[in-house]
């Protein structure tokens, strides 16, 4: 197998690599956040038996409208920390893999 391969099926770990370093840095620099980096919206219901997507898409129920939040600062960093920690290790632990199996053959 030739370097080009290898480096190809690496690509999408590469992907992970960056968006963890990015997330890692918006967390450690904060001239590279947002205005609004630490606000937040999630499209949750309180009763989900009649708000299934299901019932929303033939119109016999309204869509639910988003649940805004804000994190405080230490949050938002804190979020920030883990999902860049977390996609790290899923392109550090997937190249090593498709390195180590390319090796071995």
């Amino acid at each position: 197998m030739n370097t080009f391969n290898v480096l190809l099926k690496c690509l999408p770990f590469f992907g992970f690599i960056g968006l963890g370093l990015y997330f890692l840095l918006t967390a450690l620099v904060p001239a590279w956040r947002d205005k609004d980096w630490t606000h937040w919206k999630i499209y949750g219901t309180d009763n989900p038996r009649t708000e299934s997507s299901w019932l929303v898409q033939l119109g016999f129920a309204k869509p639910t409208k988003p649940i805004a939040e804000d994190f405080s600062e230490k949050t938002g960093a804190a979020w920030l920390y883990t999902g860049g920690v977390l996609l790290l290790a899923i392109g550090l632990s997937g190249i090593i893999y498709i390195v180590y199996q390319n090796i071995s053959h």
